[in-house]
């Protein structure tokens, strides 16, 4: 099937915005020979990273949502949030409370509230702490916790080799899916 043309333009915007951010690996015959492999090595880090980051924030999103369904039941199937958020008490619950916990915190009161699998607490866990690794160091694999092993390890891989982003991902999934079934009742849609 054709793409659309809102799809040929988000490409285009895509593109655009990976060649401006150094980021257009397509194009990397452009670059000198001496700097090829070095902007290659760039741009997979950076693409781990954001997924690591996006993940974090997804997971801190869900997290917020279902404290939400607690604190804010609804009265009607069709109420929103995108309506509670005209309300000037969930404005302030958001901005005071949730904005004010980190995604650690956040679980910690889900659990309360209803418990959670320890294995999913572990890969929040793991995830927080690689997040604050990759968001908070340019080179992480120099903090003292990496240090040894020389690289940034996640479940005893390096986060920056294949085999490391695909652990990491499928412990990822498994957060989000939990998360997602909890604050909306959604199953994943996994074989």
């Amino acid at each position: 099937m054709a793409l659309t043309k809102l799809q040929r333009r988000l490409i285009v915007e895509i593109e655009h915005i990976a060649s401006s951010a150094g980021q257009d690996y397509r194009n990397i015959e452009q670059y000198e020979e001496a700097a090829r492999t070095p902007k290659l090595n760039s741009i997979k880090r950076q693409m781990i990273i954001g997924s690591v980051v996006g993940r974090y924030t997804l997971a801190d999103e869900l997290l917020s949502t279902i404290i939400c369904h607690v604190y804010f039941k609804k009265p009607r199937k069709s109420f929103s949030f995108r309506q509670l958020w005209g309300t000037k008490k969930f404005s302030a619950f958001a901005y005071h409370v949730l904005d004010n916990l980190y995604p650690l915190q956040k679980m910690s009161l889900v659990h309360e509230l209803r418990p959670v699998p320890k294995n999913i607490r572990d890969i929040l866990n793991r995830l927080n702490a690689l997040r604050n690794a990759l968001a908070h160091s340019f080179f992480p694999e120099n903090r003292k916790s990496y240090r040894a092993a020389k690289a940034v390890i996640y479940r005893d891989h390096d986060i920056f080799t294949v085999e490391g982003f695909e652990v990491f991902e499928a412990d990822g999934q498994d957060l989000i899916d939990f998360l997602l079934e909890r604050a909306y009742g959604v199953k994943p849609d996994r074989d």
